[in-house]
């Protein structure tokens, strides 16, 4: 997601005008909203870790990857972004080493959130629909640990590669916020449009996709079986994907699109989709509404929480039998 913003901000076709946005009004605007998104990450963290049924609990896991690298986002590219917002013309650190750091942290961690959530929309059919393929441990290592460790390693190795070993030379503006937030490797357009396509526009579409697949499956699956139960359980999975699916792909749908067009743009007049506000402030107010949404879904699982349903009596000639149900989900 965040490397469509450096796409677009060093296309040769992009033309986007520029608005000069004061630092203090920059810096005031992250932090309000910053602090409260800190908080609720840690809270969200503590009550999913610190509760065994809901840590053992699969659809649980790739949210709280998700959660974990929006805290450690906070408290790095945040962070040093409010610094150097709060000083303008200074950076944390001005050497190389802190700035390829800092590039690292924002390309991998970003787009690790983007590429788990699509992940996670193709994860909740094999959960709610396809529950033979996680019925035994090896099964559940292959389909369910073992593709997000294989994708978060491979963002991992791609941006190391990139960033700290690139097929050119790395430029630092040391006065400038992120040390000019250009990687070099962006200026190569194979790189460019494999980091962007691969890691952003396709991980969005898939999201997109896979989220309104679920709602329809849930939904026909629903009027097929007719299980109040497990479509409870099976409600909840979908409502907390859909929600963090329409959160994210409302406020980054847009730059998706606006990429593509800049992309297979090679004539005519250039398109002056936006400004540096508006992409700079989308992009960040993504990683920071994630966790009060996924906080709503946990008010909402918590309230409903060991839920009892009332005993169903069956009544035969000659007995007289009762059958209580508990139904405890998390």
């Amino acid at each position: 997601m965040r490397e469509q913003w450096k796409f677009l901000m060093t296309s040769k076709n992009a033309e986007l005008p520029i608005l000069n946005i004061s630092n203090k009004f920059q810096f005031w605007s992250l932090l309000i909203v910053g602090i409260p998104s800190l908080i609720c990450s840690l809270f969200i963290l503590y009550q999913y870790l610190s509760n065994p049924v809901r840590r053992r609990a699969l659809h649980n896991h790739t949210i709280l990857i998700i959660i974990m690298a929006n805290l450690i986002l906070i408290l790095t590219d945040f962070s040093w972004m409010l610094d150097s917002f709060r000083r303008p013309g200074h950076i944390l650190s001005a050497t190389p080493a802190f700035c390829m750091i800092w590039w690292f942290f924002d390309f991998t961690l970003y787009n690790t959130q983007t590429v788990i959530l699509a992940w996670t929309s193709i994860e909740r059919h094999i959960l709610i629909f396809h529950s033979h393929l996680i019925s035994t441990r090896k099964k559940k290592y292959y389909y369910h640990y073992l593709p997000p460790i294989i994708l978060i390693v491979y963002l991992i190795c791609f941006y190391i590669g990139v960033i700290f070993f690139p097929p050119c030379t790395n430029e630092f503006e040391f006065t400038s916020v992120e040390c000019g937030s250009n990687p070099c490797y962006l200026n190569k357009i194979f790189l460019a449009l494999w980091d962007s396509i691969l890691h952003s526009v396709l991980p969005t579409f898939i999201i997109a996709i896979f989220s309104l697949a679920l709602i329809y499956r849930v939904i026909a699956h629903k009027k097929r079986i007719r299980q109040p139960i497990r479509w409870r359980k099976h409600r909840r999975m979908t409502i907390q994907l859909v929600s963090l699916s329409a959160v994210y792909l409302f406020l980054n749908f847009p730059l998706t699109i606006i990429m593509l067009i800049q992309i297979f743009q090679e004539t005519g007049p250039q398109l002056g989709f936006g400004t540096q506000f508006y992409i700079f402030f989308l992009t960040y107010s993504v990683t920071l509404s994630l966790p009060f949404v996924v906080y709503l879904s946990y008010l909402s699982n918590d309230k409903h929480s060991n839920q009892r349903i009332s005993p169903t009596i069956t009544i035969s000639q000659n007995q007289r039998m009762y059958t209580r149900e508990v139904a405890t989900i998390e």
